[in-house]
């Protein structure tokens, strides 16, 4: 019996191919496409300008700063700033991108170049939302730095989509084609007029004139704006990334806490061995110096010695002990050890701050140990936050501890380190309690220009000065590495 045939497309149907999703496209992203270019050709051209001088950058880094927020607020609007967290971000920002204009501490602008990338991606979404963490939770940082690393390559169909949008409009709809045109005739003319050029001397005359002047007026801003043509899609797809992400709501599974044991007998072991180093430190320091005299260590050698490492060993034992607290469950000698041993890292912190005094009482303030002052006074801060955490459970430490940070930091760049340490050594050296070299040291270890209109009264360091002035001049003739510190001392 001959079998029914089946016809073939009735075999094999052919599968539907869903059509592409659209993204999501109005008058904001064709005003971003503007936005977003000139934004990239303000990037290409502090790059390029930049690379004349390889310094750490200065007023280049707040110019772009205030170029991404003005782009992001025409883009976005300032719906957001209407929250207290989004001002006071906004604020730090600005204080933070204002150092680089204002000082020229070579060290300061080398870090600040990392925490203003950090809070700008902090605030952006923010700003923008789409982040699943808050920023009270340290988690975010992670995600929001992800979330910024991420965004230029990820909504490039956006742009597609806005320049196909603009096919329905009338004024673009001509514009377009002529945008084209120049397109291909700037090439087509480049290379037929280097041809008749080698086909004619006489040509090559005329035409070599008028291509030198135009390379001599244009040359750069066309190849910067080709360059920003290329970099104007990353950009794009940062910003839309940032507008246009939904937040995800996710449910906090619970933590599985461990036993205490083990961190109580960590931080009992700890507060023995710290019982012990400290006293055997008071001995040393404040009774008999017989100790170090057997020991071969003379008394300001031992002075300057060790305060490093006693400040960075009070914040591991911050690290440890909210590690404990935030692991294990809940334990009354849990919370008493773990209080013992913010008590001793106090006595540590104490101990540490008056080694420095005797050694700055020798030799002078210096960067390097106005840093060590600045960072055991956070630390101190940080200890009472940590010692609220281990008796209240539910107190979140990083809410509390990132704007006491963040504010911290923006005081020490404001202080101005490097005339604070030469006002303070030229003083101390006017009154005999301090030697000539501690403030001539601060011309030849010196970080950036500041302070210099103390320095510069020592006869010892006058034959360096010609020097830094040529360097602070020479920092003044690019815009990317100005810096009113720099301007002042090439002044003098």
């Amino acid at each position: 019996m001959e079998q029914p045939t089946t016809p073939i497309s009735s075999q094999n149907p052919a599968a539907a191919v869903p059509p592409r999703k659209s993204w999501a496209v109005d008058r904001r992203e064709v005003r971003l496409l503007r936005l977003s270019l000139a934004l990239a050709y303000l990037c290409v051209s502090f790059l390029l300008d930049w690379a004349d001088t390889w310094k750490q950058p200065g007023l280049g880094i707040t110019i772009l700063t205030f170029g991404w927020y003005a782009v992001l607020f025409l883009y976005r609007g300032t719906d957001g700033m209407k929250r207290n967290v989004n001002r006071i971000l906004m604020g730090s920002a600005v204080l933070l991108a204002l150092t680089f204009t204002i000082f020229s501490n070579q060290w300061f602008r080398f870090w600040n170049q990392l925490f203003l990338l950090l809070l700008i991606a902090v605030h952006t979404w923010e700003l923008c939302g789409g982040c699943r963490l808050p920023w009270s939770r340290a988690g975010m940082l992670a995600e929001r730095l992800g979330r910024f690393a991420l965004g230029p390559y990820l909504c490039w169909g956006a742009i597609w989509d806005t320049f196909v949008s603009l096919k329905n409009k009338r004024g673009l709809r001509r514009g377009l084609p002529v945008l084209l045109g120049i397109g291909v005739t700037i090439p087509v003319l480049w290379l037929v007029t280097n041809i008749l050029m080698d086909a004619d001397a006489v040509f090559a005359l005329v035409a070599g004139d008028a291509l030198a002047w135009q390379e001599r007026h244009f040359g750069h801003v066309l190849a910067r704006l080709l360059l920003a043509v290329c970099a104007m899609p990353f950009l794009f797809s940062l910003l839309y990334f940032a507008a246009h992400t939904e937040t995800k709501k996710t449910e906090e599974k619970a933590f599985k806490l461990w036993d205490s044991l083990p961190a109580v007998t960590l931080l009992s072991s700890l507060d023995i061995l710290y019982v012990f180093f400290l006293a055997v430190q008071s001995a040393a320091l404040f009774g008999n110096r017989a100790y170090l005299e057997r020991a071969g260590i003379s008394f300001a050698e031992y002075a300057r010695s060790g305060f490093f490492q006693l400040a960075g060993l009070a914040g591991l034992n911050i690290a440890v002990i909210l590690a404990a607290i935030w692991l294990c469950r809940e334990n009354r000698s849990l919370r008493i050890f773990a209080s013992a041993l913010v008590g001793l890292t106090a006595v540590l912190l104490v101990s540490a701050a008056w080694k420095m005094t005797l050694y700055v009482s020798v030799y002078g303030l210096s960067f390097r140990r106005m840093l060590t002052y600045w960072g055991m006074g956070l630390l101190a801060v940080l200890l009472a936050l940590t010692l609220r955490k281990i008796w209240r459970r539910e107190f979140r430490f990083f809410q509390a501890a990132a704007p006491v940070v963040l504010a911290w930091w923006l005081l020490l760049n404001y202080c101005n380190i490097d005339a604070l340490t030469a006002k303070y050594n030229a003083a101390q050296a006017a009154a005999g309690r301090l030697a000539d070299s501690a403030v001539e040291d601060l011309l030849y270890y010196r970080n950036g220009y500041d302070g210099l209109s103390v320095l510069e009264n020592h006869a010892a360091g006058r034959e360096i000065l010609s020097v830094i002035k040529e360097d602070a001049a020479q920092d003044c003739r690019n815009w990317t590495v100005w810096s009113v510190s720099a301007w002042r001392a090439a002044q003098k």
